[in-house]
C-alpha cells in the first residue's frame, strides 16, 4: 500500500544523531525550537549545519532559524557564519486567533476554533502551508510513472480554497477525516460512527477515532450547548473521541448488575426493558450486551468477555493494578534515578531505567553516574524548570514585552 511505515528509529535525538553524520538532507521545524528548547543544546545547534535546507515556521525569528549567524557557537569562533551552506527559508506562522481549526486537549475533548482576525503580512496558517505545498509538489510531479510518485498523485487534494490568500476551509478537512459512504444508497453521506466503515471499499476517512465528528454533515466539534441546557457530562459541548465518548470504560461506573454504583455520579446503566445500555454518556461497551452474559467456552475476543468485564480493550476485561506482560521495564511502576545523576538509587542497586536510550558518542559523552569511576569529579546536580512568565523555549513569549519585562534573562538558583 501507499501508506507510510515506521521502518527506523527517527526520533528527535535519533535525527539529530543522523544530521551529525550527515544522513540527513533537509528538515521541518514547525512549532519546535531545539537550538534553546532541546536536550544538548549545543549538540542541536552544531547538526543543523549539516543540512542542505531548514525550514523553519514560527511566529518570530527563533534561535533555530538564526543559529547560523546569531548563535553562541559563532560568537565563539567554533562556527563561521561564512562556512555554513544550509539553506533556511522561514516562513511566518499565524498565531491561534489568526487561523480557524480545533484544539484537542487530554480529555480528548476537541473544540472548534473560530478564526478573529486576518494574520498580518505573509504569515499564513499550518493548511494554507501545507495544502499549497502539497498542491505545488502535485503540479511537479504530475504525469510521473514512477512507483514512488503515485502515493503523492492518488491524494484527495482538491479542497476549495477562499480570500485572496486562497486559503481551505477546515471543516472540508475534518470532514474528509471523519469520512464518508462511498458507495451504495448512502453515497456522499458521512459516516455516522466508526461502526459505519468497511473494509471493503464503500466507505473512507481520514482516521477512524474522530469518524463522528462530522456526523450528520455538522461540526459537532463547533457546538456550544450551555451546561444548563444538557446533562452534567455537556456531551454537547464540542465532541470527544471516540464516539463522543466523554468518560471511557464507562461500564465500570455500574456494579456487575449493571445498576449505578452512585446516583450521583452515574455514567451508563442497563434498561432491562429495553435491552441495552444507557446513560449520560454514550457506552464504552457493546451496548446490547447483558449484565448476566456469559461467554460460551472457547470464545476470544469481544465475545469471550462477559456482561460484567467492563475493561473491554484489556484481553480479560478487568482493571489491572500491575501489568504482567506489555511493559518493557517491569510489571509496577518504580524509581531511578536519572541517567546522569551523581546520586545512588536510595531503593536497589539498579540505578537508572535499564530501558532508556544512550547515544554513546564522542560527541554526546554523559556525565558519571553514581557507582560509575569518575563520579566524584561533578557531584552537582542542575534542573531546569518552567516559569509562569514564558511559554516552554519562549518563542511565544519572550517576544512580548510586558512578560520580558517581568522575566528579562536567564537565572540561577543555588542550594
Amino acid at each position: 500500500g501507499w501508506l507510510p511505515r515506521i521502518n527506523d528509529d527517527h526520533g528527535t535525538y535519533r535525527t539529530v544523531m543522523d544530521m551529525l553524520d550527515d544522513k540527513v538532507e533537509g528538515y521541518f521545524l514547525l512549532g519546535q525550537n531545539p537550538a534553546v528548547g532541546s536536550a544538548q543544546g549545543r549538540m542541536q545547534r552544531l547538526a543543523l549545519p549539516h543540512l542542505k535546507w531548514l525550514v523553519v515556521r514560527d511566529l518570530q525569528l527563533i534561535e533555530s532559524a538564526t543559529f547560523w549567524k546569531d548563535g553562541p557557537e559563532i560568537a565563539t569562533g567554533e562556527m563561521r557564519t561564512e562556512d555554513i551552506e544550509t539553506e533556511v527559508f522561514f516562513f511566518p506562522a499565524a498565531t491561534h486567533v489568526e487561523k480557524e481549526g480545533t484544539f484537542t486537549q487530554t480529555q480528548r475533548l476537541v473544540q472548534w476554533r473560530h478564526k478573529a482576525v486576518e494574520p498580518p503580512g505573509d504569515a499564513r496558517s499550518e493548511l494554507h502551508f501545507f495544502f499549497h505545498l502539497g498542491r505545488m509538489l502535485r503540479e511537479r510531479y504530475a504525469g510521473s510513472t514512477h512507483e514512488r510518485d503515485q502515493a503523492l498523485l492518488h491524494l484527495t487534494w482538491d479542497y476549495p480554497t477562499h480570500g485572496e490568500t486562497q486559503d481551505p476551509h477546515g471543516e472540508d478537512v475534518l470532514r474528509e477525516i471523519n469520512g464518508w459512504h462511498v458507495s451504495g444508497e448512502k453515497a456522499g453521506q458521512p459516516l455516522s460512527s466508526f461502526a459505519e466503515m468497511k473494509p471493503d471499499g464503500s466507505t473512507a476517512g481520514g482516521c477512524w477515532i474522530y469518524t463522528g465528528i462530522f456526523a450528520d454533515g455538522v461540526n459537532q466539534a463547533a457546538r456550544r450547548t450551555p451546561g444548563s441546557e444538557q446533562n452534567w457530562l455537556g456531551p454537547e459541548w464540542g465532541w470527544a473521541w471516540p464516539a463522543n465518548r466523554r468518560v471511557l470504560y464507562n461500564r465500570a461506573s455500574a456494579d456487575p448488575d449493571g445498576k449505578p454504583w452512585s446516583e450521583r455520579k452515574a455514567l451508563v446503566w442497563w434498561d432491562e426493558d429495553a435491552q441495552k445500555w444507557v446513560g449520560h454518556d454514550v457506552p464504552d461497551f457493546p451496548v446490547g450486551k447483558a449484565p448476566s452474559y456469559r461467554p460460551e467456552e472457547g470464545a476470544s475476543g469481544p465475545e469471550g468477555l462477559a456482561g460484567d468485564d467492563p475493561f473491554i480493550m484489556q484481553a480479560d476485561g478487568k482493571g489491572w493494578l500491575y501489568a504482567p506482560s506489555g511493559l518493557m521495564d517491569g510489571p509496577l511502576p518504580t524509581h531511578y534515578e536519572p541517567h546522569e545523576s551523581p546520586v545512588r538509587n536510595p531503593l536497589y542497586a539498579q540505578q537508572a531505567n535499564p530501558t532508556r536510550k544512550v547515544f554513546k558518542r564522542k560527541d554526546n559523552m554523559s556525565n558519571p553516574s553514581a557507582g560509575e569511576p569518575g563520579e566524584d569529579v561533578f557531584p552537582y546536580v542542575f534542573t531546569t524548570y518552567r516559569l509562569t512568565e514564558h511559554h516552554t523555549a519562549g518563542g511565544m513569549s519572550r517576544w512580548l514585552p510586558y512578560l520580558s519585562e517581568l522575566q528579562p534573562e536567564f537565572f540561577c538558583e543555588v542550594s
